[in-house]
């Protein structure tokens, strides 16, 4: 069999958890459930930070946002990393971005072959004179325009803050920015020429706030009928002060959400369901294609995330800056030709997906790759890891099947959770389990040694035998 095509589908703040085939009883979501069904299940894959940019250049990278250098949102990856597109463009494939992909970097723009929808979702930020008219029109707000419709997002949405973003369109479905970049990624694949594989990005925006679903989408879910919010009465009061700041912030872009009715944070949850069904749609359509096409029998599909969002948990809406599972948890399929559907619960990092992906089409995996090959695993060969890891600029975290610890650096205090008994982590015992807290903290710090770079691709190292062991050590050159 020739080399696989990869189409590799993400999308923006999806939780675990919010799928039908993840067990929830509500969200209908019948073509990832059906993906799920003839995929491998990596039950229990984590990204590497809670927050876009860094999460993406990450599982582009196959390495950790302290060793490649993108720790928050607004940073760029440096032009010395390699990310999965540029390996696969240098061995035969034929590579293309459609949608979001928030990865900074020339070299990474420069091995696409084909890019489109990028950049389109406007990032308005309040006006005090409320004027967010649209005088240089991207390619989908143009092609939205020519429907007969005008598109609006963010601020310029009817009281967008107090909605807490949940504000369902009253546009066609086809005017929906994740419909347009199905459109678009179905037209790559109808317009495909050659005999090269693809390595094809399908990058969808949502379900990220604003919360807009449309057409049928936008209704599609009544609010008192949700799965109920993951709150405790003393949860907040027992996590670090950090949390209760994030409530009071006043530069929040849902400032005064503390405030916010249970009404409203249910509506809000009903537009996020709408949103994670209207990507489902697309998703549908795509896979459709690759089958009408021919080629769903030589095509990887992989289903991701680049992390998850709080929805109400915790009391807080959307996304935040903190290492919980409800955001750093994310929904994982990986299709292959001729693998069985099953279900894997290895402990698995974003970063596993490179070289995974490398394995598959025959390449090899660079050796800066700080990944692992999930195929052993899902096999049975491989136990897989023991705990993830994961950061946050001021918080580190590790979790293993029954424990996470957050460690706060330079600070007196934590968070720790018995995932067991407190999965969705509502119970800081980081004060009560001293010595539950001292053997994490110590595996932490040796997991912070495991993960360090001393493979960096312009590093030039040097390795030779020690002279009295035998020993291979490898150290470094100054040029």
């Amino acid at each position: 069999m020739s080399a696989p095509n990869i189409l590799f589908i993400t999308t923006d703040h999806l939780r675990s958890d919010t799928l039908g085939y993840a067990g929830d009883e509500v969200i209908q979501t019948p073509a990832i459930d059906k993906l799920a069904s003839e995929s491998v299940r990596m039950n229990n894959c984590f990204v590497q930070n809670p927050v876009c940019a860094p999460s993406r250049a990450t599982f582009m990278t196959g390495r950790y946002p302290k060793n490649h250098g993108v720790r928050w949102n607004g940073s760029r990856l440096s032009e010395n990393e390699v990310t999965v597109v540029e390996h696969f463009k240098k061995h035969g494939y034929q590579t293309a971005c459609v949608g979001k992909h928030h990865i900074g970097q020339e070299k990474f723009q420069k091995h696409l072959d084909h890019t489109t929808a990028s950049g389109i979702r406007r990032g308005w930020s309040e006006r005090a004179d409320g004027d967010y008219t649209v005088h240089d029109p991207n390619p989908f707000e143009q092609y939205v325009r020519d429907q007969g419709y005008e598109y609006k997002t963010g601020y310029a949405l009817p009281n967008f803050r107090a909605n807490l973003g949940a504000v369902p369109s009253d546009l066609p479905e086809d005017c929906h920015i994740d419909a347009y970049v199905g459109m678009k990624s179905i037209e790559y694949l109808e317009e495909l020429e050659g005999d090269d594989p693809f390595f094809l990005w399908a990058g969808f925006y949502g379900p990220h706030h604003p919360y807009v679903p449309s057409g049928r989408f936008a209704t599609m879910y009544d609010p008192d009928q949700l799965p109920p919010f993951q709150n405790a009465a003393d949860d907040l009061e027992k996590k670090p002060v950090e949390y209760s700041l994030y409530f009071r912030s006043e530069e929040h872009k849902f400032k005064g959400f503390l405030e916010a009715s249970d009404e409203t944070y249910r509506n809000m949850k009903a537009a996020y369901y709408g949103m994670v069904s209207q990507i489902d749609w697309q998703v549908g359509l795509l896979l459709d294609t690759l089958e009408k096409k021919g080629l769903a029998e030589n095509t990887v599909v992989v289903f991701l995330s680049d992390h998850g969002e709080f929805l109400g948990d915790h009391g807080i809406p959307a996304k935040a800056p903190f290492l919980l599972d409800c955001m750093l948890r994310v929904p994982c399929l990986i299709k292959v030709p001729g693998q069985g559907a099953k279900d894997c619960d290895a402990l698995v990092e974003s970063i596993d997906l490179f070289p995974t992906l490398s394995h598959l089409a025959g390449i090899d995996t660079p050796e800066c790759v700080q990944g692992h090959d999930l195929k052993p695993v899902w096999d049975g060969t491989d136990s897989g890891r023991d705990c993830v890891f994961a950061e946050a600029v001021d918080k580190r975290c590790i979790r293993t099947r029954e424990w996470k610890y957050i460690h706060y650096p330079g600070k007196t205090y934590g968070e720790l959770y018995n995932i067991v008994d407190d999965p969705h982590e509502l119970n800081n015992v980081y004060e009560e389990e001293v010595g539950v807290r001292n053997e994490m903290k110590e595996r932490f710090y040796l997991q912070m040694d495991a993960t360090e770079d001393f493979k960096h691709p312009r590093y030039h190292r040097y390795t030779d035998q020690h002279p009295d062991t035998g020993d291979e050590v490898t150290h470094y050159m100054i040029w």
